[in-house]
């Protein structure tokens, strides 16, 4: 297998492009079959106890069998090795079952046969409670399962591709989006804020009101920042995504602690354009979503877990650590010695890819956006 750096840097591009516009993942996952000699990918979110699928992007793989598998498949040898495997963590089928077994199932005969699969590479992407976001890559019988140089490359996308999901679909925000649920979009831990085309605000929750009110944001036309120099790549990702672009993400400093802020854009597909416009919104065209790490210490330990295979100890660590806790200090929080929280860091350091306490916190920040804060006087 030989990858240039030209070829790695563009999947890179897709990749995290694709977390603004969830419909370039069909392009992620032909580029990387195309990389590895396979025949095709899908990422898609699925719950098995409502037997449904969320969402779908379809690299290239046969449609009729994408519908066989959802209405009378979602449960088969695959998926179901895959239930309790930890995210990002990739799993070759053969692991799970061996060809000459899975060829005598009805969801080889109906949904693989047909297009000459007989290999996988899977890899759950984010979860949340019974939610699963998953990757699988297919490779022909003729083709033979994946060489251990592939499965390195795949390995060392992992961490880059569940940070994107994990950013992009947003799990809560982005199905409060699809539903037009004010009520769960109000209580999001982090800011939602819709722009009309014109760049006219025309919804914003209550996080995003708590910033303007701190001075960090401005709400009114045009929507801006507390800093010119951001403002203005604010304005260039609104008007990319105005344009119809995948739009972007960008840091905004505190002025007060110098903390980061991180603010996604995305253009709102026109499938939601007509949801939200019945909901009240007029002409809804840009969707942003500012994730504030102040909000880390109340996100759900389960989540972190499930996002990056963590244990609970794990976990209380990465959630203190990402804070911007010294290891003395996360240890008097924690009342563990210091050399405990080493431990505890190298292996979130080894689960998270990450090397230093800053990249942790931005990915616990990611993993922010994810949670549904507490309302006003819960405990």
């Amino acid at each position: 297998m030989n990858i240039s750096i030209e070829q790695t840097e563009k999947v890179l591009d897709l990749i995290y492009d694709a977390a603004a516009e969830n419909d370039l993942w069909r392009d992620v996952l032909t580029a990387v079959a195309d990389l590895t000699h396979s025949q095709g990918g899908i990422l898609f979110g699925q719950s098995f106890t409502a037997q449904k699928i969320y969402f779908d992007f379809n690299g290239r793989l046969d449609e009729e069998c994408n519908r066989v598998y959802q209405e009378r498949h979602m449960r088969n040898p695959w998926s179901e090795g895959m239930e309790r495997q930890p995210v990002g963590r990739l799993v070759m089928s053969d692991e799970l079952i061996d060809l000459p077994a899975l060829r005598l199932t009805p969801f080889y005969d109906e949904v693989l046969r047909p297009q000459t699969i007989a290999h996988n590479g899977m890899m759950a992407l984010a979860a949340k409670e019974d939610f699963r976001a998953a990757f699988n890559l297919c490779r022909s019988e003729r083709r033979g399962a994946f060489e251990r140089d592939e499965q390195r490359f795949l390995e060392w996308l992992a961490p880059h591709l569940c940070r994107s999901v994990t950013l992009g679909f947003r799990i809560d925000g982005y199905l409060a989006m699809q539903n037009a649920a004010f009520d769960v979009l109000e209580r999001l831990a982090d800011g939602v804020i819709v722009l009309d085309r014109r760049a006219r605000l025309v919804f914003a929750n209550a996080a995003a009101r708590r910033l303007e009110a701190e001075g960090l944001l401005r709400l009114r036309q045009p929507i801006a920042t507390c800093s010119p120099p951001h403002s203005q790549r604010l304005t260039d990702l609104v008007r990319s995504a105005l344009q119809g672009a995948a739009g972007g993400t960008m840091g905004l400093p505190r002025s007060v602690d110098g903390r980061l802020l991180t603010i996604l854009v995305a253009s709102i597909r026109s499938k939601d354009i007509g949801r939200l416009s019945d909901a009240g919104m007029k002409d809804p065209a840009v969707l942003l979503f500012v994730v504030d790490p102040a909000n880390r210490r109340s996100i759900p330990l389960t989540q972190i877990m499930d996002a990056y295979g963590l244990t609970q100890a794990e976990a209380r660590v990465a959630l203190a650590a990402s804070s911007g806790n010294t290891i003395v200090e996360t240890a008097q929080l924690l009342k563990l010695s210091p050399n405990t929280i080493k431990t505890h860091l190298r292996r979130v350091f080894a689960k998270t890819a990450t090397g230093r306490q800053v990249e942790l916190a931005g990915l616990i920040t990611a993993v922010g956006s994810l949670h549904i804060g507490r309302e006003d006087g819960e405990q």
